[in-house]
């Protein structure tokens, strides 16, 4: 019985996992943004990240709409280093305040630093579920050393500053281009 659940198991993961280098079928063709939160989406993490409690950090908490408009026609992944159990508080005040969610979300479940939270992200969630092709991807991070790390695989990575200036000129210009 035990050999079964593990064929079952494997089967079930097989299933589940691009170990190709092929484009996701779940994005179904679309650019993957793996958007950064703190300092990224949040627009005044800095006056806002040490109130307390945390529900009074998410009544002040504000967010990028320039940024939002610049990806929302992209899947969009959140891979944030907040801790995971503020997930659902943040994501409700996400949507609340925003009207968008997105696709799917990776809070820090590692308690790790953020480039090593996200690395591990990438590993353990991402890659496997939308295969390692770099093309598809682009991050909007603000940490730098974060930046550093998906160069590493190959993936473009940028400030929200320079996505949304790039956004801006592409519609200036009358066309929507991919990529960052």
């Amino acid at each position: 019985i035990n050999q079964n659940k593990e064929k079952e198991i494997t089967i079930m993961e097989t299933k589940n996992t691009n170990i190709n280098n092929d484009l996701s079928k779940i994005a179904n063709g679309k650019r993957i943004c793996l958007l950064d939160l703190n300092y990224t989406l949040v627009s005044n993490q800095a006056q806002t990240r040490m109130l307390r409690p945390f529900s009074r950090r998410m009544e002040g908490e504000e967010y990028r709409m320039d940024l939002i408009d610049a990806i929302k026609d992209d899947y969009v992944i959140i891979v944030t280093a907040r801790p995971d159990y503020q997930m659902k508080e943040t994501m409700e005040n996400v949507k609340k305040k925003t009207g968008w969610e997105p696709q799917e979300i990776y809070f820090n479940d590692i308690n790790a630093e953020p480039p090593v939270y996200k690395e591990s992200a990438l590993r353990r969630f991402i890659f496997p579920k939308h295969g390692m092709n770099p093309e598809q991807f682009y991050a909007v991070e603000s940490n730098p050393r974060t930046r550093t790390m998906y160069g590493k695989y190959q993936i473009q990575a940028a400030h929200q500053k320079t996505v949304c200036c790039f956004y801006l000129q592409i519609n200036m210009s009358g066309g929507r281009q991919n990529g960052v």
